[in-house]
């Protein structure tokens, strides 16, 4: 008889889940666009929900540990969470290249171009520094 309500509590508790993070996902797709935009005032609005929904989905993650013991549904959210990890880590990648922008820009605008920002390979890593110097001394 107890194992009913487990089920049904289950079943609230990955509705909830999905909802979620389909709601991550809009969340970190709209983050994406404000920030190509430099859209701040969205980009403030939009963290405060990142951080509501991940705070939510922190409170199930003992389910999500045991997601290949509960069935192939909680095994999609498990899938759909490491799609809202990839979106978040590529906003983190577009941020941080245009942090080293404006830094770059500052460096330049005070008249320190030692050394200059780094450049990135084709995965998006950083590479190594290069100084204005060095090249300028061959």
């Amino acid at each position: 008889m107890s194992f009913v309500p487990m089920q049904v509590e289950q079943l609230t508790d990955l509705q909830g889940v999905q909802a979620d993070l389909v709601q991550l996902r809009q969340v970190l797709e709209q983050e994406f666009e404000a920030l190509k935009n430099r859209d701040l005032k969205l980009i403030a609005e939009l963290e405060d929900l990142k951080t509501d929904l991940l705070t939510r989905l922190d409170g199930r993650a003992e389910q999500f540990r045991r997601a290949d013991q509960i069935g192939t549904e909680w095994m999609q959210a498990r899938d759909d969470l490491v799609v809202c990890r990839d979106l978040h880590f590529k906003n983190l990648q577009l941020l941080r290249r245009q942090l080293d922008v404006v830094q770059g820009t500052l460096q330049v605008m005070v008249g320190d171009f030692e050394p200059l920002p780094a450049l990135y390979d084709r995965l998006g890593n950083m590479g190594q520094q290069r100084s204005a110097r060095a090249w300028q001394a061959a």
